[in-house]
């Protein structure tokens, strides 16, 4: 049954409506002058609300989008009084519209102006209804002029809807996460998997982009791009009857992950050729034309003939995106048209306002973030009326995981920029060591990838084996033999079975996990190897035959593995990102009944202090039940016994357990010496330890050696370092500087408060105490003969500076908190956070006020 549909056509300097009530005969309402009936500010703010409000949503920040929303009401009314009330005619088609049900009609905008495309249409109010049309319409949508409507696609596969999904990453970590859309997207159809087949694009170059859909003529409903749009002006081959030059571009990304700048007309031409109907857009700015110019992404590629273009007006957040994308696919897969499966999207995205931010879900009305562009409604899929064999409904899923554990109780939290680093490196080498400090997620981070590898077409088997005590090659080629060839495996003599798998490996698309590797050799460095040289060598061997082959080989270890010398790729693996901590941390925290909306700021002083290892963060944050957050950086920072129940209440054991078993392997002057680094936070330079002890009978000196029994010469200090970084407790950044795990200031405290006294350790701190004034005073003249290089060291410095800030006031050092806090407003001026240092300067002059009190 054809819909009704009202149709807005822009012309010139005018605008006109028209109705249609199913196959009648088109009517049409007088023109009337076009005025743009925004001005920047309220773009501006739109964008604001919709794109940055929830990633500060502090302050005044509330208050501000309140208002906007409340304004969403005024601007839809705007565009309302500017179409339907413009004429007795325009008045009469929206009552008859009503009437016949506006789910029964759709909205179409007809223009060649990009300010009249760019309207926020989806906005339209009605003030009679008291309603926003968008989500009650049938469908919306946004057309050109006087461009024809292209032949019929051809028919296309009935048993699956089938998407591939360009996922084009090529500013590295300045871009947007990797999976920002494709794990909401693959979450979201999951439960109609069956109905829906959705391949990643390795690599993301336009050339894999055209062989993919050459190889497969007339096979995808849909490409699904996710990544950077642009308007080139400069563009030739484009020209509109306004006299603009230029067109829309998409970014794809080259085999070496450089950006690779593709116009929309050689994208649109590899569409029709290849006979798919429909694009769908994740781009930023695919839905916004160039300014003063005709053609966007979006535009050109339904000119040129696709039948439908999904794009987003802005940024979208990923929760948003799962239960938009979830709804459109799900629709379609159905057999939807693509404006109806649009206009459900629409709708669920509405139905579930509630968006993450840093002070737990907040709700955002960003159902007006997709935007369709058709020249006609089209329907891209007619599943096939069969029923399913009772059999593909036996097995639940269909993994080609071998041997892997199930996912945490948080499940695997965010490292998107992690997989997009070993994608790209898995295309320059076939076999890659992720080394990482113990704790920070390697395991964690193999399985991510595995699984997303898995879901998205990336590799036929996937094989995991861990090492940590001891496995061999036997174990390797009897997990990957009996997988592929079952019990007919066995009956083979061992150098078949080898050569066999080893053949297989590398002709086929496989991933071969080594994990938890250090041990192998010894770990660290002198002790006893877990795997006799014989063993070694057999698998040395294997890697070296493994190499160039189709399969990947992924080794996760706490070091390098050199010794292998199989010239892998190193991809070094740090704390989570920030958007990623705050996810994890709110699942903590849901888990354990801690209301993040009710946490103070401080809250993320304590998130950034845990440096997004994800082992601090399950470990600490649980303390929020009873601390507040201030508490808990207290404890941090100063080793105070706070966690000393979290074992007892059978909290996650395993940092401690980490820690424990580093430092049972270190040396016995390295574990009487490293607890001294417990006086320092986040990072420091070893240089400094050599001015300490420089002088063993200065009042440093002596406090050093009343709780380490020995002072140390610089050499000692320097293989105690190499010790403590081979077992991962430390990193070495390079220049003398080392980063230190989050959480080990506290648990070296722990380790000094049991070797001495409590006056003995406040005697050292406050010689490093004394240090540091002496360094604030000299870095402030420094600041004013040479910026530069003393506003570098200030920036490795800041953290122990912070904390002997807090230790100073808090043993009321007044001449010390001065001295720091000068250094700090001077550099913190130069750096533009001018605010954090007044904050800081109010917090002491507080506590100087309830000292005199």
């Amino acid at each position: 049954m054809a819909k009704n549909c009202l149709q807005i056509t822009h012309d010139g300097n005018s605008i006109q409506l028209s109705w249609q009530r199913g196959q009648a005969i088109r009517r049409t309402a007088p023109a009337i002058p076009f005025e743009h009936p925004f001005d920047q500010k309220a773009l501006d703010d739109l964008r604001w609300y919709l794109e940055d409000y929830l990633r500060q949503p502090y302050g005044l920040a509330p208050d501000i989008a309140a208002r906007i929303e409340r304004q969403f009401q005024t601007w839809g009314e705007q565009l309302f009084e500017l179409v339907f009330r413009s004429s007795e005619k325009a008045r009469e088609f929206f009552h008859e519209s009503t009437r016949e049900g506006l789910n029964n009609c759709e909205l179409v905008i007809i223009s060649d102006n990009p300010e009249v495309l760019n309207l926020p249409w989806e906005l339209l109010y009605s003030p009679s209804d008291r309603l926003f049309l968008a989500p009650s319409l049938a469908g919306m949508s946004r057309s050109l002029s006087d461009y024809p409507i292209r032949a019929e696609m051809g028919d296309l596969p009935a048993d699956k809807l089938n998407i591939l999904l360009v996922i084009a990453r090529p500013y590295g970590e300045k871009d947007i996460a990797f999976k920002t859309i494709a794990r909401p997207l693959l979450e979201s159809v999951s439960n109609i998997r069956k109905r829906v087949n959705i391949k990643v694009l390795r690599p993301p170059s336009f050339e894999q982009f055209e062989r993919e859909l050459n190889d497969k003529p007339g096979f995808y409903h849909i490409v699904h791009f996710d990544g950077h749009g642009n308007f080139d002006p400069n563009s030739q081959g484009f020209q509109h009857s306004f006299g603009v030059a230029g067109q829309g571009v998409l970014i794809f990304e080259a085999f070496d992950g450089s950006p690779q700048i593709i116009t929309a007309a050689k994208i649109a031409q590899n569409l029709a050729n290849c006979r798919v109907p429909i694009f769908v857009l994740n781009a930023c700015k695919s839905a916004q034309e160039g300014e003063g110019s005709f053609s966007s992404v979006a535009t050109r590629l339904v000119s040129l003939g696709a039948k439908g273009v999904v794009a987003m007006a802005y940024s979208v957040y990923a929760q948003a995106a799962k239960h938009f994308m979830g709804r459109l696919y799900g629709e379609l897969a159905a057999g939807k048209s693509l404006s109806t499966a649009v206009s459900a999207g629409r709708k669920q995205v509405l139905n579930q306002p509630q968006r993450p931010s840093p002070k737990g879900d907040k709700p955002l009305q960003d159902w007006l973030v997709p935007v369709l562009y058709q020249q006609e409604n089209y329907t891209p899929f007619t599943p096939a009326n069969t029923v399913d064999d009772i059999e593909s409904y036996f097995e639940e899923t269909v993994s080609n995981l071998v041997d892997f554990s199930q996912e945490g109780s948080y499940g695997f939290i965010g490292r998107d920029y992690d997989i997009l680093r070993l994608e790209r490196a898995f295309r320059q080498n076939n076999i890659v060591l992720l080394q990482g400090m113990g704790g920070v997620g390697k395991t964690e981070l193999a399985g991510g990838f595995a699984r997303w590898l898995d879901e998205t077409q990336g590799r036929s088997f996937i094989f995991f084996i861990s090492f940590e005590h001891g496995a061999t090659l036997s174990n390797v080629i009897n997990h990957v033999g009996r997988k592929v060839w079952g019990d007919k495996f066995s009956q083979y003599a061992t150098e078949k079975q080898q050569q066999a798998v080893l053949n297989y490996l590398k002709n086929n698309n496989c991933l071969l996990i080594w994990d938890n590797f250090e041990p192998v050799a010894g770990f660290p460095v002198g002790n006893e190897p877990l795997l006799s040289a014989s063993e070694r060598e057999n698998l040395q061997r294997f890697l070296k035959n493994l190499r160039g082959g189709k399969s990947w080989i992924l080794i996760t270890s706490r070091r390098e593995e050199s010794w292998l010398g199989c010239a892998y790729s190193l991809v070094n693996l740090q704390g989570l990102r920030e958007q990623d901590v705050e996810e994890l941390a709110a699942k903590i925290l849901q888990m354990v009944g801690v209301d993040r909306a009710k946490l103070p700021k401080e809250y993320l002083d304590l998130l950034k202090l845990l440096g997004g290892h994800p082992l601090s963060l399950r470990v600490i944050l649980p303390h929020l039940k009873t601390q507040t957050p201030s508490q808990l950086i207290e404890a941090l920072q100063l080793g105070l016994d706070t966690f000393s129940g979290a074992e007892e209440e059978g909290r996650d054991k395993s940092l401690t357990v980490s820690l424990d078993y580093s430092f049972s392997k270190l040396s016995e002057k390295a574990q009487r010496h490293l607890p001294f680094l417990g006086l320092f936070s986040e990072r420091f330079y070893s240089y400094w330890l050599c001015i300490f002890l420089l002088n063993p009978d200065s009042d440093f000196g002596k406090a050093y050696r009343e709780i380490c029994g020995e002072n140390l010469q610089t050499n000692n200090w320097e293989t105690i370092l190499v010790e403590a970084v081979e077992v991962g407790i430390i990193e070495h950044l390079g220049n003398n500087i080392y980063q230190i795990h989050p959480v080990l200031p506290w648990y070296l405290r722990q380790l000094l408060i049991k070797k001495s006294t409590q006056a003995a350790i406040w005697e050292l701190e406050k010689n490093v105490l004394l240090f540091y004034a002496a360094l604030a005073e000299k870095y402030s003249e420094q600041l004013i003969s040479n910026p530069e290089s003393t506003s570098i060291m200030l920036q490795l410095e800041e953290p122990n500076f912070l904390q002997s800030l807090h230790l100073a006031e808090k043993n009321k050092l007044w001449g010390t908190v001065q001295l720091i806090l000068t250094v700090l407003g001077d550099v913190y001026k130069l750096w533009g956070r001018t605010p954090e240092f007044i904050s800081l300067r109010q917090r002491a002059i507080k506590q100087i006020g309830i000292d005199e009190m």
